[in-house]
């Protein structure tokens, strides 16, 4: 009977550590195990890493509505089509030595990130 009780706790042990790895919530297209928002010392609010990220990982797609006319939030992906974003991407600020950067309409890091470091892309301005 004492090894059934010492099997039976045995299991239950292993299914808590598995329960501990949670799965990624995502919200609006954005992974909030990754990155959180926050005021930024840059500018505003900005994107953060809740932990390490690796380069080369896609966070995940800039969400919005198709706009003509300028404004804050606004990605210009040609001189007359905007993006107004509405995801949590819309606050990763401007940097001329970002950390991640835009490929078609994803957010991917351009180098390792650490955990609390602030995301930034390159908005496309000349310096």
């Amino acid at each position: 009977m004492a090894k059934e009780q010492k099997n039976s706790k045995k299991k239950k042990s292993k299914k808590k550590k598995n329960d501990k790895k949670a799965k990624s919530t995502i919200v609006d297209g954005v992974p909030t195990d990754l990155v959180y928002v926050k005021k930024s010392k840059t500018h505003g609010k900005g994107m953060f890493a809740a932990k390490k990220i690796k380069k080369g990982v896609v966070l995940g797609p800039l969400l919005g509505r198709p706009t003509k006319k300028d404004g804050t939030y606004v990605l210009w992906l040609t001189d007359k089509k905007g993006l107004r974003v509405t995801n949590d991407y819309r606050f990763i600020n401007h940097s001329f030595k970002p950390n991640c950067a835009l490929t078609g309409k994803e957010v991917v890091t351009l180098k390792s990130i650490k955990k609390d470091e602030e995301l930034f892309h390159h908005y496309g301005w000349e310096e």
